[in-house]
């Protein structure tokens, strides 16, 4: 058990020095060209500001270029700071005389404001790896069709390996889940896209593992493992917990044959190895940033954690208290639209109509399943109850955690349809 613990630990060290190193490197290119390619995008941000909806009136359908505009400043930045303070503070452009969209845009194209550094040190802000390399060649639009092409791309790859794993009837679960966290806002938006991506590269991973047989309990504890890892250091707290719910409820298909008892052990293990990744890395973070910049990270970082898990909305002056239930029900109203109220008739009818056949017979035999799919479908609800200040104020987004829900009942409707089947009840 210890050896164990240690060997992750290890891991959990290697990943927070290479963390450290690539940020570092993309720190040390050249801003010139990125700065020409962020102005270029001025139109954009001109046109759409910060909050646009792609249908009028949907949340479902909102972009963040507040977010994306943040996420360009710190790209962009060019301060006198050293490098390693750069690469761990990682510094935001602000004015006191612009909205943030058209600070960055301003900043790029050298306009006479007065700018001034914001540090943003308690995330990792790992996606200014790929951002900055992406930012030498390609403007801001470039970006968005490249997310789309490529996210698309692995999307196909994903049910190409549903398909030869023979998980075709969980096809229409998993496109759900994609439905529900919305693959177009991924791709319009980089903020919703890092997390959009870790799911599909790690259940192609996981996929292909099964696929070679080589899916073995050291090699899929890793790999939930590691995807906690790169959730911290790639997402800017979006809807995280997705990495890991869609790749559980897709390890949960694959094991479908035996799952019970000794199968929830196993997810929960799998659960903590997540968060161990998780939380490890971000506390990585901190440590390394205050070892390398002579600053504290952690009380910044802890008082913000408390906040985010408050019950208290901070944007409002004075701050005003709100039920943690209410913020649960806030995030599913964003589905509370005539179109998803039909598509869910739809889904109930059709999951009731091939479960015509059940039993309480079935049910029963069957209720550490029906458990396992059920508790995983309700970790989006328990994600929201505990950071429930972040996930009410961006309830917009956080929402997307939901995707979880979907695509676990609908992974049991199927999974108790075939049961019926193959008994012939």
């Amino acid at each position: 058990m210890l050896k164990t613990i240690m060997k992750y630990i290890g891991k959990l060290g290697a990943g927070i020095v290479i963390g450290v190193l690539m940020l570092i490197a993309v720190y040390a290119l050249p801003i010139g060209r990125m700065k020409e390619n962020v102005a270029r995008s001025s139109e954009v941000f001109n046109y759409e500001r910060m909050y646009p909806q792609i249908i009028f009136g949907y949340k479902y359908m909102q972009l963040d270029n507040y977010t994306d505009s943040l996420m360009l400043g710190e790209a962009i930045y060019e301060g006198t700071e050293n490098i390693l303070d750069k690469a761990m503070s990682n510094y935001r452009i602000a004015s006191d005389e612009l909205p943030q969209d058209m600070t960055v845009t301003n900043y790029a194209n050298d306009a006479p404001y007065d700018f001034y550094p914001v540090s943003y040190e308690r995330y990792w802000h790992g996606y200014l790896v790929p951002l900055k390399l992406l930012l030498l060649f390609f403007d801001y639009p470039d970006i968005r069709v490249l997310n789309f092409l490529l996210q698309n791309f692995l999307l196909y790859i994903v049910l190409r390996k549903f398909h030869k794993n023979n998980l075709g009837q969980y096809m229409p679960a998993f496109l759900m889940a994609v439905f529900v966290l919305n693959p177009l806002t991924a791709a319009l938006s980089l903020q919703f896209s890092s997390v959009y991506y870790i799911i599909l590269f790690s259940v192609i991973y996981l996929l292909h593992l099964e696929e070679k047989k080589e899916a073995s309990e050291r090699k899929t504890d890793n790999l939930f493992f590691t995807v906690g890892i790169l959730t911290s250091y790639f997402d800017f707290l979006t809807y995280p917990l997705a990495a890991f719910g869609v790749l559980a409820v897709t390890y949960l298909n694959l094991n479908r044959e035996k799952i019970g008892i000794a199968n929830a052990k196993d997810i929960l293990k799998k659960l903590i190895l997540w968060i161990g990744g998780y939380g490890g890395m971000w506390c990585g973070k901190w440590l390394a940033g205050s070892l390398l910049t002579q600053k504290n990270m952690f009380a910044s970082a802890i008082n913000q954690a408390i906040l985010r898990a408050s019950s208290i909305d901070d944007e409002v002056r004075g701050g005003v208290e709100f039920s943690r239930l209410y913020a649960v029900f806030k995030n599913i109203g964003v589905f509370l639209k005539w179109p998803f109220f039909i598509l869910f008739l739809i889904g109930i009818g059709y999951w009731l109509f091939q479960l015509r056949k059940i039993t309480f017979r079935i049910l029963q035999q069957e209720i550490s399943v029906i458990i396992i799919y059920f508790a995983i479908a309700l970790l989006p609800a328990g994600w929201i109850f505990v950071v429930a200040n972040h996930s009410y104020i961006h309830y917009w987004f956080t929402s997307k955690e939901f995707c979880i829900a979907a695509f676990s009942l609908l992974s049991l409707g199927i999974y108790l349809k075939n049961l019926c089947y193959d008994r012939d009840v």
